[in-house]
């Protein structure tokens, strides 16, 4: 009787480990595979550079280059309220995100300036 409850609490848990690494390795694989397609320009100020998913902490990040007027720390500081609402939502009602919500994955986008390449906002959710 302990023999079989020790092999079902062993087969249990080998069968969650083996759950728990398959998103993170779908997410890994994706991110790689999506950096083969980048850069990307989104629109005229917003360019996507590459993506990144880091199963230590659960994290999947997005890069991006802005120019124009998001190229600017004080925009950035005065719409970060405005921004992180819409990119809440955005994650919230995104198809493509259930996934990473479901994981409890923590989403980072981070916005780099494309003058001179320091980072202007990141936005964790």
């Amino acid at each position: 009787m302990k023999k079989e409850i020790l092999l079902s609490a062993l087969l249990i848990a080998t069968l969650a480990a083996c759950t728990g690494k398959g998103p993170a390795r779908k997410f890994k694989e994706t991110a790689e595979r999506l950096n083969q397609t980048y850069p990307i320009r989104l629109n005229e100020t917003i360019t996507i550079d590459s993506t990144h998913y880091n199963e230590k902490d659960n994290t999947v990040s997005y890069y991006y280059t802005v120019t124009g007027e998001l190229d600017d720390p004080q925009f950035m500081d005065n719409n970060y309220a405005t921004y992180k609402k819409a990119l809440q939502e955005a994650i919230d009602n995104s198809v493509e995100m259930e996934e990473y919500r479901k994981f409890g994955s923590k989403i980072k986008y981070i916005y780099y300036s494309g003058s001179n390449k320091k980072k202007l906002a990141e936005f964790v959710f």
